[in-house]
């Protein structure tokens, strides 16, 4: 399976947990990319809260009232702890 850097919104990929967040953060995260580019890392906290940032900055639309929840569920489903012990390679940004 080919995926390209710039993915649409339908692509297939692991869907999200439920949580009371889910709705929220596919909103949020997945009108310029699919899911997979959440569900493939796993950040700590603050890695999150630097992502959410960093996407913020590109446009996601992130209310600053669900800031602290969607960063818990993101944190709970794909925290450090949820990729075998291995944390994320950060990627090198321009």
């Amino acid at each position: 399976m080919h995926l390209s850097s710039a993915q649409a919104p339908s692509a297939p990929g692991k869907p999200l947990p439920p949580g009371p967040m889910q709705a929220k953060v596919k909103a949020a995260c997945t009108q310029c990319h699919n899911a997979s580019r959440i569900t493939e890392q796993h950040l700590t906290r603050q890695q999150w809260s630097d992502q959410l940032d960093k996407m913020e900055g590109l446009g996601a639309v992130v209310p600053e009232a669900d800031r602290n929840a969607i960063l818990a569920y993101l944190t709970k489903n794909f925290g450090p702890s949820k990729g075998g012990g291995k944390t994320a390679v950060k990627k090198a940004t321009n």
